[in-house]
């Protein structure tokens, strides 16, 4: 009785849809925002865990080396960074490990959507290798960067609502670290459990100032660093901090209403810079998928990968030339 190899095949495409699916699951529901209470660390606390756990559990350890990546383990860095920023727990390992199972479905889709034509020569096999890689590694970082930036932009948006609420309590009379821990309990994610990080810090020994810092560096938002910068002076110096921070709440507002403003009278061009963004790269990857050859035919020639590179710099440059003309700086 002979083995026929196919059902390696079936048994590595299982796995690596099951990898997939449990990293897709992680990813998810550690970016799921709590349903009863206001934000993810009150959610926790209220199912029972306790402060201590709470707080190893959302603050970002120490970044991982990996080393068996050589000389690109410095890139574990950057993309602990980036993790950090999105407010995931996800280890850089099991990141790596999805961008690897990716890229294997990537290149057996692209082999079973072509019916196995991609794969006739060595430059249709580069072709689809280099295809399934740049899609494996780049689609993970990217769905992190697009989850990133949102909750940085909706950091920014409660801002001001944080500095009102922190206002108020100041003005009752309350300390900046009550006021702060207010603001734990009230707001929702992700300013609410980034908020509730920074006083477990304090709670556990960090002072006023490094916790605030942390802070600063975990949002990543431009206005906090003026919040940040006027809790130091007033904790070293005094004054009516209440009156300060009603002012960058106000200030902080303002900038954000022109913004929109600003979104909304540039939207349509936005929109058209998408389109034409997206477009040779649709249509290209439709008409290689429907007919191969169409491109393989050609890949021979010495000349087909020096205009396929001149072409992606072009289109490079073009979308960085839109991106310009319709992002503004508030």
């Amino acid at each position: 009785m002979t083995f026929d190899a196919i059902y390696l095949l079936y048994g590595a495409i299982f796995l690596a849809a099951l990898l997939l699916i449990e990293g897709l699951y992680y990813l998810y529901a550690d970016g799921r925002p709590g349903r009863d209470a206001a934000n993810r660390r009150m959610k926790m606390l209220a199912g029972g865990a306790s402060t201590r756990e709470v707080f190893e559990t959302l603050r970002r350890k120490p970044r991982e080396k990996i080393d068996f990546l050589g000389p690109f383990s410095d890139l574990s860095g950057k993309i602990d960074r980036l993790i950090q920023s999105s407010g995931l727990t996800i280890s850089i390992t099991r990141v790596v490990m999805l961008q690897g199972v990716l890229t294997i479905l990537v290149f057996v889709g692209i082999v079973m959507l072509t019916s196995g034509g991609v794969i006739v020569n060595a430059a249709g096999m580069v072709a689809s290798l280099v295809i399934s890689v740049v899609v494996g590694v780049a689609g993970p970082l990217i769905y992190l960067r697009i989850i990133s930036a949102k909750r940085l932009k909706l950091f920014a948006e409660q801002l001001p609502d944080a500095l009102d609420v922190m206002v108020r309590s100041l003005q009752a009379g309350h300390p900046v670290s009550a006021a702060m821990t207010l603001v734990t309990k009230e707001m929702a994610d992700p300013i609410g459990t980034e908020f509730g990080i920074a006083v477990d810090e304090m709670t556990y020994g960090l002072d006023l100032k490094d916790a605030l810092a942390n802070l600063g560096e975990r949002s990543g938002v431009e206005d906090f660093q003026y919040v940040v910068v006027s809790i130091n002076i007033q904790h070293e110096t005094g004054g009516n901090l209440a009156e300060v921070l009603h002012g960058l709440s106000t200030v902080i507002r303002a900038r954000f209403r022109m913004f929109k403003k600003i979104r909304a009278l540039s939207a349509e061009g936005r929109l058209s810079a998408k389109i034409l963004a997206t477009m040779p790269f649709l249509f290209g990857g439709l008409v290689f998928m429907s007919k191969p050859e169409f491109y393989l035919d050609a890949a021979d020639d010495p000349l087909f990968f020096p205009f396929l590179a001149v072409a992606l710099i072009l289109e490079i440059i073009g979308c960085y030339i839109m991106y310009k003309l319709v992002n503004f700086r508030v």
